[in-house]
């Protein structure tokens, strides 16, 4: 008898919308997907998909660290992290953490997850995709 292969464990941040939505639609049809977003919509589409949440404001360092401890805790294994969380702020503006609000959403909060969930992700042999768009 062929044994089939388990879920993989996948989680995408910023996957209120866009790319990040559209990959966890397709990736939760045959994979276990976690999805990550700050707005309430996230709620509304993981329980459409019928995957795990967690809401996180990248622009507040603590709500990634906190989203890092969850992690850790449901995922013994994680076998892909999609880093899509992102956006153009309108005005430059800093954060209570001290850097510029784009800077830190698009690039410091997605380095310090990745950071925090290193050693899972190197012994669950994880891949990472970054995603970057203008």
């Amino acid at each position: 008898m062929t044994k089939l292969p388990s879920k993989r464990t996948i989680i995408i941040t910023g996957a209120s919308a866009g790319i990040g939505l559209a990959a966890a639609r397709e990736l939760a049809l045959t994979d276990r997907v976690v999805i990550v977003g700050r707005s309430k919509e996230t709620i509304v589409f993981a329980k459409e998909l019928g995957v795990e949440y967690f809401r996180a404001d990248f622009s507040k360092l603590a709500d990634v660290r906190r989203l890092a401890d969850s992690l850790l805790e449901i995922c013994p294994k994680i076998d892909l992290l999609i880093n899509n969380a992102g956006g153009v702020m309108k005005s430059i503006t800093t954060t209570k953490d001290g850097f510029e609000q784009t800077f830190q959403v698009n690039y410091l909060a997605q380095f310090l997850l990745t950071n925090l969930l290193m050693d899972r992700l190197i012994q669950s042999k994880a891949g990472i995709i970054n995603t970057s768009s203008a």
